[in-house]
Parts: structure tokens; sequence; C-alpha cells
């Protein structure tokens, strides 16, 4: 199978080699990834600049630009092959609940399943820095995930616990948690100037259900959240069409 790994922690990123260095064990593997970190990116898309693509070797290429560039890229030109699958991560950090709408990770999956190839992202719940145990995680997407797992209509949020396997209880198939983000800024005045410089601060506070991903990790199990981005709220729209 060909699989096109991408990431916003940039090319050089353990959670990317390590899935790479696993991943291509069995499979035909291609890296392009951007050339430094972007994390919380969302779904940035390059239209009107030019994007410097660096080769490192036959298979890796970073890019100038943020994951979603990455994707189409992958998918559009003619710098890789056709791929089979897109794999987004592994995230240095975890992507749960609200996080989905920020997250440049989760947006590399999303811009594949908007082109209409199957795609998952998938973090490590270790709070944005490398996890020892990032290869268990690897290892994880190398045994069970395939093509054949992921039905036509959705794409796949996955959180890994960042403890050892044999704490590993299980799989837990989730829906989102509601994350609220009580953002504050520090405020620092520039000396002599009409200028000041603002520092994002801030808590998570996580509103769950018992199947949400994030009592899942919580409680050591690998959370696995099928996905699309149709945001329509069907019900009320029923209301309204009445």
């Amino acid at each position: 199978m060909k699989l096109l790994l991408t990431n916003d922690d940039g090319i050089n990123a353990d959670g990317l080699q390590i899935l790479k260095k696993m991943l291509s064990t069995k499979h035909d593997v291609f890296a392009i990834a951007p050339d430094r970190e972007r994390s919380a990116c969302s779904n940035i898309f390059t239209m009107r600049e030019e994007l410097t693509v660096t080769k490192h070797d036959e298979k890796s290429y970073s890019i100038s630009g943020y994951p979603a560039d990455c994707v189409s890229i992958g998918l559009h030109s003619d710098v890789i092959p056709d791929i089979d699958l897109v794999i987004s991560g592994i995230n240095h950090g975890p992507n749960l609940g609200d996080d989905i709408h920020f997250s440049g990770t989760v947006a590399g999956a999303r811009t594949a399943f908007i082109f209409g190839k199957p795609s998952i992202a998938v973090s490590i719940d270790s709070f944005h820095s490398s996890s020892p145990f990032l290869i268990d995680t690897a290892r994880f997407i190398l045994d069970y995930i395939i093509t054949e797992t992921i039905p036509e209509n959705v794409y796949l949020n996955i959180n890994y616990p960042s403890i050892p396997k044999n704490e590993i209880k299980g799989i837990k198939y989730t829906c989102l948690s509601r994350r609220s983000y009580v953002d504050s800024y520090v405020k620092t005045q520039k000396n002599n100037s009409n200028q000041f410089t603002l520092k994002l601060n801030g808590t998570i506070e996580t509103r769950d259900t018992p199947f949400s991903d994030s009592i899942a990790v919580e409680n050591s199990y690998i959370s696995i959240t099928p996905m699309t981005i149709d945001s329509t709220d069907h019900e009320v729209l029923k209301k309204y069409q009445k």
C-alpha cells in the first residue's frame, strides 16, 4: 500500500519519523510535511504565494506551507505517486474534542478526506512533547489500521494514551468531547512606543459524556472517533423545513 504521511510538527518531528520508519516495514511510505512547526493552523491553505519544496531523500519532502498544502501537493502534483491512504501524525499532544477544529494534524486528514482519500489523524496524549511511547503508537497504526477499516463517508481521529503498552486497556470508538478554552492574554507594553505585545495564556475545561474521546484516553483506552465535515444541524434543519 502507498501511504502519505504529514503532520503539523514539522518534517523532523519524532512522531512523523518514527511512524515513517515503522510503516515502511510493510508499506511504501512517502512524507510531505511542513518545514517547521505549524501547530494550531487548522486548514490554512496557501493560495497566492509560491511554496518552496525541499527534497530530503527519494521519499521525504518538506514545504514552506501548512499540512493542508502538504496533502494537496501529495495528491495533486507529480512529486509522489498516487496514494492509497493519508496519515497525519503522530502529533506530539492530544487532539480531543473541539481541538479538532484548530488542529493542523486533524486538518491534514480532513483535507485528504475532502479530496476523496481515506485518511487518519493520530495523536499521542503527551502534552505537546515527545513521548517514550511513540513507537507503541506507531506499531498500533501498523498492526490495526488499514484502509478497509475506514468507511467511505468518514475519516478517523485517533488519540493514543502516553502510557506503557501493557497499561492500555483496549480500544474505544468515541464521540468528541466538548472543550471550553478559558483564554486570556498577557500584555507587555513596548518602551516609548504605541505598540504592545500579547501572548496567549489560559486553560482548557472539558465537558465529557461517557462515550467521549477524553474519557476514553483518561481511562487508558485508545480513542478512535469517526468524523465527517458536514456541520449541518439536521434536527434543526428539519424543524425549519416544516
